[in-house]
């Protein structure tokens, strides 16, 4: 592991190279405000394993993202200061966007089922029963869970062929995020719904090219420790590397508690990070950690998991399936769109766009892809949506595993449609709880 994962980065680290240099020449992708991290995961795609094999990325590849994704969220507490006369905001943001989240979740099971069970159950007569799970398990499941499910479905539904479709539904999910979400970002600037950036033409010149003139360089961070004693940008990531490690550890130790099935380590991450805060500013040692350092590990942590992310995609699996898989997956995105130009401005009271376009990577693709279009819009992290979102999301968690856990129990007792009908309804109550909760619950 140690020596692949040194081989891998160094691979890695000579893409990235080629990306930017791409990015800082090629027009198109400077008016697409592709990032370079985009870039290089595209050509890790394209020339590793899953492309024409010319670079000998190692097979762990595809695990860096799960593990760099909790010390990210690890250093997110270090970035933000949650200010008194601000805390009533911040809550109400976090019930906004964790509902949000929970909402698409239901309607992805919901609607993919009701979808399977008459559409294509009528176009394919054999096809199975529970094939509209595909679009939930794949699109906001991802990856990490079409490999979970296979096992489940296949004793559960005598299914063997789920894994399988579920990793070409995350894959394509991938695609669509991330293409789609380009397209989304650059309508929403010329519609002007875009908070921190209004019109590309306007922008620095850095913003296109990726370099910075001389004269608007800042610093990224303060000396906050003596070089004699140890390094502050190593203890500074030794922090950040600690919290990620604690949220690891205890999504491990609760894993066999839940059927196999796990809480975020991102989401323990994140509360390991605002507790050890707490701590450290009632010890008064929050004075020697600079929140634009913690933000420039939080942006390395950023770009390394959607160039991992990416890199790793088996776009074998995509090529192999047809005709069931691509009405699905045109309905999941078709919904997408939906639930992002309809339910974004309804439940979001602040920064709709930058909160709707990160939920729509993160719900067709991964988290990772989330970041990564929120970051071309909001590159200062000046929406806080990710540290709402990481408190949010424990929301989530308990239904994403219960729906994983109990509908292939359901399903093979026949129980589909109940379990259909629930989702449906739920994702409906859900919405109007939260737009009455936006009446009730305001901020000055």
């Amino acid at each position: 592991m140690p020596s692949s994962f040194i081989q891998d980065l160094g691979l890695i680290s000579i893409l990235l190279l080629i990306g930017f240099v791409l990015r800082n020449r090629i027009t198109i992708l400077q008016k697409l405000f592709i990032p370079v991290s985009i870039i290089t995961g595209l050509l890790g795609l394209l020339l590793g394993s899953n492309g024409f094999e010319l670079l000998p990325f190692s097979n762990e590849i595809g695990s860096y993202p799960g593990i760099m994704i909790a010390f990210l969220f690890g250093s997110l507490p270090f970035t933000f200061d949650i200010k008194k006369d601000k805390s009533r905001e911040f809550k109400r943001n976090t019930v906004q966007i964790g509902g949000a989240s929970i909402i698409i979740l239901l309607l992805q099971w919901g609607i993919g089922l009701f979808f399977g069970l008459t559409f294509l159950s009528w176009l394919y007569p054999g096809i199975h029963s529970s094939f509209g799970a595909i679009l939930a398990t794949g699109f906001f499941g991802g990856h990490g869970t079409a490999a979970a499910i296979g096992e489940s479905f296949a004793s559960n539904l005598q299914w063997d062929e789920a894994q399988s479709l579920a990793m070409t539904s995350a894959t394509v999910g991938i695609f669509s995020a991330t293409m789609g979400g380009v397209i989304m970002v650059q309508w929403g600037i010329k519609k002007k719904h875009t908070s921190f950036i209004k019109n590309f033409n306007e922008l620095p010149n850095s913003y296109k090219t990726g370099l910075i003139e001389l004269k608007d360089q800042k610093s990224i961070g303060k000396t906050t420790f003596s070089n004699i004693a140890i390094d502050p940008l190593l203890m500074h990531l030794m922090l950040v590397v600690f919290v990620g490690f604690i949220g690891i550890f205890l999504t491990n130790i609760t894993k066999p508690f839940l059927s196999g099935y796990t809480i975020a380590s991102f989401s323990f991450a994140f509360i390991v990070g605002l507790l050890l805060k707490a701590m450290l500013s009632k010890l008064n040692l929050m004075q020697y950690f600079d929140p634009k350092l913690m933000s420039r590990i939080c942006g390395l942590f950023a770009d390394l998991i959607v160039i991992f992310g990416i890199a790793s995609i088996k776009t074998a699996v995509v090529i192999k399936f047809a005709g069931p898989l691509l009405l699905i997956f045109g309905l999941g995105i078709v919904l997408a769109i939906f639930l992002f130009r309809f339910m974004g401005p309804q439940l979001f009271t602040t920064y709709w766009f930058e909160k709707s376009i990160f939920l729509w990577g993160m719900s067709l693709g991964v988290t990772a892809i989330g970041i990564a279009l929120l970051r071309m819009v909001d590159p200062e992290a000046k929406s806080e949506t990710l540290p709402v979102f990481a408190l949010g999301y424990i929301g989530v968690t308990p239904f994403e595993v219960l729906c994983l856990v109990f509908f292939p129990i359901l399903a093979s007792q026949g129980f589909q449609w109940h379990f259909t009908l629930g989702c449906l309804l739920g994702g409906i109550i859900l919405y109007i709880l939260i737009k009455k909760f936006n009446r009730v619950y305001k901020v000055s």
